[in-house]
């Protein structure tokens, strides 16, 4: 009794420094694309998981956090059917978790009976040999609509490796390394489950700067919506900034000017400009007059990138 209780006090919880370290130790970069993609998987699992079982499906994106690897295991259930799957050709692995209830309504579907029944029933016991084949099966439709969200920014297809029940059989990555955790919450008929993936960012690698960009190749909202978008840019002002001169000066001289003094600037009729949108270069140009004695800029070089820059919202 008296070793037990020494483990339970060498097993203590680690102190707000330690956390503090270990969570800066974790390189979480955000991957808002990434965030896009299984937005859209959860739009087409709806329509899958209905197909699929015949029954009226739900499906909302209840979770997606940035966790370590080790972090993102404890949140899986206790009790629940593992699959272990590859994508190829990127050469890494993630983890797709269906818990008991999500899998025996789904199954309680597929053979004909009701999902209530099958929920009521839930109990911490080993999966069949039938229980694992229909889980992956489920495990695999829900690939597919995973693969499909990733088409727009490349190829990759998804397949199941192995089923494992016990977590601790399904380490695809070091417990400290960054790793993605998502929970989709999945209603059968009012029947609740859940469907939560683990996705290590060494996954993602080939991947990853495609998937920090907010918007890859898409349109923004529907056909009215974009031309009306468009129609209040092109309708909007802006405000140019004429930068005609810069000249450093000693912080002396600069504390010992008064009023009155007069600073000499050197400047041509025909001296160059920059012209300066929120700060951002964007135009060169040279000085001048106009007929009435107003200054002008004529236009020279232009300076910004219209390749390089992503736009959402593009012309007809």
């Amino acid at each position: 009794m008296m070793e037990q209780d020494a483990e339970a006090k060498t097993e203590r919880a680690p102190s707000v420094e330690e956390l503090i370290i270990q969570m800066s130790m974790l390189n979480y970069e955000p991957l808002p694309m990434l965030e896009v993609i299984v937005e859209r998987m959860v739009l087409s699992l709806t329509s899958s998981l209905k197909n699929f079982t015949a029954a009226l499906v739900e499906v909302s994106l209840a979770h997606f956090e940035y966790k370590s690897y080790s972090n993102a295991m404890d949140s899986l259930p206790a009790h629940g059917l593992i699959a272990v799957c590859n994508a190829d050709p990127w050469g890494g692995q993630l983890l797709m978790t269906l818990d008991a209830r999500f899998l025996y309504a789904a199954l309680e579907l597929m053979l004909g009976g009701q999902p209530k029944r099958a929920v009521t029933k839930v109990s911490p016991r080993g999966f069949t040999a039938i229980e694992r084949r229909l889980g992956q099966r489920l495990v695999e439709v829900m690939l597919t609509d995973l693969r499909e969200g990733f088409e727009q920014i490349g190829e990759v297809s998804f397949s199941v490796e192995r089923i494992e029940s016990n977590r601790h059989f399904a380490i695809i990555s070091q417990p400290s390394s960054a790793s993605v955790w998502l929970q989709l919450d999945v209603s059968f008929d009012g029947c609740r489950g859940s469907v939560m993936l683990v996705i290590p960012y060494g996954t993602l690698d080939q991947v990853r700067p495609l998937l920090t960009k907010v918007f890859y190749g898409d349109r923004l909202g529907d056909e009215t919506w974009r031309k009306h978008l468009s129609n209040r840019i092109e309708t909007s002002t802006v405000s140019l900034t004429a930068l005609l001169h810069e000249q450093s000066f000693a912080m002396t001289d600069v504390l010992n000017w008064t009023i009155g003094d007069t600073i000499e600037l050197r400047l041509e009729e025909d001296h160059p400009a920059t012209m300066l949108l929120s700060g951002v270069p964007m135009f060169r140009g040279v000085m001048g007059k106009k007929q009435n004695g107003s200054a002008a800029i004529r236009i020279t070089e232009e300076l910004h990138e219209k390749d390089g820059t992503n736009h959402a919202v593009d012309h007809d």
